[in-house]
This record gives structure tokens, sequence and C-alpha cells, in this order.
């Protein structure tokens, strides 16, 4: 025999599960909100316990998979990271990640900023061919998830060239640009606006490898040819062809184009001018190498570094050159200070002309073999 009990009685019931429910989760959040309070109080090693307790209870009563897991594992992480303890942060993120697969897919966008977070844990260990590996798999979810030609994957493009030129990977980072490029070209025209953030993109990776590409003479033609960019983007395309000239010491034609990136911008708001040119900017730079750039790591080596302090003159070149920190200690002032004497800098601009600028810092890090 089947027993049907009241209706008011099943409603009742329902009511005191979803009750018992939000009580479940009341009690998990409460260690949760505990550990955000000491992490702002800089209490991290209780904030870790009370996370830990925290997704513990979440975990037992919605189960591991729990989309409810995912921000309280982030927090966590974060501070790991803190803490400096990356490979604890590395595990915590990699289950969130795992979380988001389970619910959302392997090419869910949720896992987009896990995939920040673990790059940003890696380079903490010093560990910058995993980080990259996290950058190109940020746009292989994004391919799979839009298609190869899809715009919204331009971003992710865009961000893995930026890594890749960080990382001084340049001729792949001009791959990426040339895909994005071809992108914008299909779904906007060859003279919409858009192209001259990439072109202007694509024209400096040029210039620090020291080739002169097609790229720049696609800038000047979208520049003349674009009905629809704005100030903004043509200030740019303009200062990127600035700094083409200055690159090749043609320093009159690069302060022109300078001039009227700076016009371009001051026709509609004054501050953005300002801001543009408001310090110098370095364009063409190419650090000094070492025995471990020449053979390779054979053998032990160590990171070393340098800072430089300098005055970047108005036509962008820098004079005055000083090494002020330097480790270990004379190993390679000498080159640095040759090379920032043959550097090139974007220099500052007030009223709409160039002037120097004094006491401007440069640092870098470069590896030496450590002597036996």
């Amino acid at each position: 025999m089947i027993v049907v009990g009241h209706p008011r009685s099943r409603s009742w019931g329902f009511l005191l599960l979803v009750v018992a429910c939000n009580a479940a989760i009341a009690n998990a959040q409460e260690p949760i909100e505990r550990a955000r309070l000491q992490r702002d109080r800089a209490e991290l090693d209780d904030a870790q316990a009370s996370y830990l307790e925290g997704i513990g209870e979440l975990a037992a009563e919605h189960g591991e998979y729990s989309p409810l897991l995912l921000e309280p594992y982030t927090e966590l992480a974060r501070i790991y990271l803190l803490n400096d303890r990356p490979v604890e942060a590395i595990t915590v993120l990699e289950e969130a990640r795992h979380v988001t697969q389970r619910n959302s897919g392997l090419f869910n966008l949720e896992q987009l900023p896990l995939l920040d977070e673990l790059g940003g844990a890696y380079l903490l260990m010093g560990d910058t061919l995993e980080a990259l590996n996290l950058q190109r798999e940020r746009l292989t979810v994004a391919l799979r998830r839009f298609g190869e030609d899809d715009p919204r994957t331009i971003p992710f493009r865009n961000d893995l060239a930026d890594y890749y030129d960080l990382s001084r990977m340049r001729m792949l980072a001009r791959e990426e640009y040339e895909a994005v490029v071809a992108i914008q070209r299909e779904h906007y025209g060859d003279d919409d606006g858009r192209l001259l953030v990439t072109l202007g993109n694509r024209t400096a990776i040029d210039i620090l490898l020291g080739e002169t590409r097609a790229a720049r003479r696609q800038l000047q033609r979208v520049l003349e040819s674009s009905t629809n960019a704005t100030p903004v983007q043509r200030a740019g395309a303009l200062a990127v062809l600035g700094d083409w000239e200055l690159s090749r010491r043609r320093t009159e034609a690069g302060l022109e184009y300078y001039r009227e990136a700076h016009a371009a911008l001051a026709t509609g708001q004054t501050s953005l001018a300002v801001d543009f040119f408001a310090a110098p900017q370095l364009i063409y730079f190419v650090p000094p190498t070492t025995p471990v750039d020449w053979r390779g790591n054979r053998g032990s080596y160590a990171w070393g570094s340098i800072e430089a302090r300098f005055t970047v003159s108005a036509d962008g070149t820098a004079t005055d050159i000083a090494i002020v920190r330097s480790e270990p200690a004379g190993l390679m002032d000498a080159p640095y200070a040759r090379r920032l004497a043959e550097a090139r800098f974007r220099p500052r601009f007030v009223d709409g002309e160039p002037v120097a600028t004094a006491a401007v810092s440069y640092s870098h890090e470069f590896r030496y073999f450590v002597q036996e």
C-alpha cells in the first residue's frame, strides 16, 4: 500500500529541508567569514586554518565538486601565496579548476581566472615554462569555446602575445598579433580603427627585432584611411610610428609624430594627452648578454640584478647614466651602462613639446655562472 501524505505535510517537509540546507551553508560560511576577517588583519596562519575548516564543511555537506567551493578555494590559494607557499596554492587552484570542469565542462570560461592565478604561482616558484603553458592553455580554452576565427578570442591572443613579448619570445608574439589582424580584417574590414592597436603592437615588435616589415606600412595606410578611429587609437598609432623613427636615429621625424599624437589626444580631453606622455617610455633596448646566454645552461647559474639611474633627454636618449645598485657588484655595470646609452625612449611631453626628465630609474635581471 502506498501512503500519500497530506499536501500540507509535504510542503512543510520541503520547507524543513530548505531550512536545513541553508543552515548547513551558514555553518560552513561562518569559518569562511572568520577567515576573511583574519586575512584582512594579516593573521595568515589563522585564516588558512579557518578556510580549511569552512571548505571541509562545505564539501561534506554539498560534495567535493560543489561550485560553492570555488570562491573559498581561490581565497585560500591567495593566503598560501602571501605565506610564500606556492606549491600549496597550486594544489588548491588545480582542485578548484577541477570543480569547474566537473560542473561546466573541460573548456569552460569560469576556469580562466584560475589559470591566471596558477600562472602567478608558477612564476613565484620560478617555473616560467609552466607559466607559459598556462597562458597557452587560456587561449586553447577560448578557441575551443568560440572557434578559431571568432573575435571573442582576440583578448586571449593579445594576452598571450603580451606574455611572449615580456618573455622576449617576440617572433611568437608577432604570430599572435598577425592572427588578430586577420580576424579583425575578416570581421571589421580593412580600415577599422581597431586595426591600429594591433598593427601598432606588431610594429613595436618589429622595432625590438630590428626588422623592416610590412606592419609599419600597413599601420600608416590604416591610419590614413580609417574613418572610425578614436583619438586614443590614432594617437597610439602615431606614437608607435614615432618610436619607429626614433629607434632608427631619425629624431626629428620621430618627435614630429609624437607632436601629432599629443595633438590628437588634446582635441578630445587634454588630460588624455597629459597622461599619455606623462613619463618617458623605453622603446628600444637590447640587454647585454652573459656567458649563460652564449653557452646555455651548461653549469650552475644564478640570477643577478642591476639598477641604473639617468636623465632621459628631450630627444629620447639616456644621459648621466649611473649604476646605483648591482648584484654581484660590478659584474655587469659597464655593459649595461653602454647599452642604456644606445637605448631610445619616447620622451615626456609638457604643453605639446618634449622635455628632459631627470632621475629615471631602470632595473633588470640577468643570469651569471656561479663559480665553483
